[in-house]
């Protein structure tokens, strides 16, 4: 299959590894999802990009992480038997962090940094302050399974980082596109238990720091540029919102957000002036199916291959089901689609590079 000018990646989310009564099925789960690979190579061609959008561990625990990196290094063992490497760009969830105690400052003044704003300052702008000291030693783990991974041979790309720990932007070349990625760290105010949706902070200057405090100027040197985080908009306070959405997610720069926690596939388009807000959430890969004995969580993925050709992309939403007999297996999200049909195609315009030129098929 001809890949000039494409980019297929491959979208995974909420593994929650060590969470408990998941240990005894996984080993059934990896190997549906390598069958499910490799169906899916023959379909549409190798894989260029894997995006884990976070809470890959449960409690960020460092033998939780340790368990994560076997289990990229099975997967990327299964690529190179198939011939190819793809590049992998992760950012932390909830999850992936140790939670600070009880009479930690920083826990204490995480939903209301927007009214404790030298505080917050402090926080983004010091590096010798001592509530990013206590939020590195919260990440701590987290950024010790990064070097891990970068070392094992895994093609983590981290080109630049940011901030906080997790905050990294990247640039590739793929099949003759220039795709830019920027992973936020959105959990550095979801510190604690309880229900913290809608008082989420997020910074600008978290994107600032490492897009050389020039958005437009570093985005228009791509051909596909996508932002990462764990969290949705949704999960964000209301000050967070309207910056995220005037001063990140700006969609003349960024293609799409892509985003997990929600444990469920759904993509979605909406209309912002002249250009196209693309977000583009990803289901759990796996865990529990019920919380507080009530089933609302679904399992899945999906993988996506974007034509400059056509303009178009095609997503193959994928789900974990429970068959006959209580048997996992994986396969189409049906909630997603129409009829028989295995995929879905959306309209994404490949912007044009100056002095950059696509490759002829």
């Amino acid at each position: 299959m001809d890949s000039t000018n494409t980019l297929h990646w491959m979208h995974i989310s909420d593994l929650h590894r060590g969470q408990e009564r998941t240990e005894e099925v996984w080993s059934v789960v990896r190997q549906e999802i390598h069958a499910d690979i490799k169906a899916q190579i023959e379909r549409a061609g190798t894989i260029d990009l894997v995006v884990f959008s976070g809470d890959m561990a449960f409690s960020g625990a460092a033998h939780e992480f340790s368990s994560v990196q076997k289990e990229l290094e099975l997967l990327w063992a299964m690529f190179a038997e198939l011939g190819f490497a793809p590049k992998l760009f992760i950012v932390p969830g909830n999850h992936d962090l140790v939670r600070p105690s009880k009479t930690s400052a920083l826990l204490n003044f995480a939903d209301i940094l927007r009214l404790k704003e030298d505080v917050r300052d402090e926080l983004l702008d010091d590096e010798s302050s001592p509530y990013r000291s206590e939020l590195n030693a919260a990440f701590e783990n987290y950024t010790g399974f990064l070097r891990n991974v970068q070392a094992s041979g895994i093609p983590l790309v981290v080109d630049k980082a940011g901030i906080f720990p997790g905050d990294s932007s990247s640039r590739i070349s793929v099949n003759g596109l220039n795709v830019g990625l920027v992973g936020l760290n959105s959990a550095w105010t979801h510190l604690g238990k309880g229900e913290l949706k809608g008082k989420l902070d997020i910074s600008v200057r978290q994107l600032n720091a490492l897009v050389d405090n020039d958005l437009p100027c570093w985005s228009m040197q791509n051909h596909v540029n996508l932002l990462v985080t764990h969290h949705p908009i949704s999960w964000l306070n209301p000050e967070s919102i309207e910056e995220f959405e005037g001063k990140i997610f700006i969609p003349e720069y960024f293609d799409a957000h892509m985003y997990g926690h929600m444990h469920d596939n759904h993509p979605e388009i909406s209309s912002v002036g002249a250009h196209n807000r693309r977000v583009i959430q990803a289901a759990s890969l796996f865990g529990l199916e019920k919380i507080k004995g009530v089933i609302d969580r679904r399992h899945g993925y999906y993988f996506a291959r974007l034509s400059a050709e056509t303009n178009i992309c095609w997503f193959w939403p994928r789900r974990f089901e429970k068959k006959v007999g209580n048997v996992w297996q994986v396969a189409a999200d049906s909630q997603l689609l129409s009829r028989d049909e295995r995929h879905f195609e959306q309209p994404w315009k490949v912007r044009e590079v100056k002095g950059v030129y696509l490759k002829k098929a």
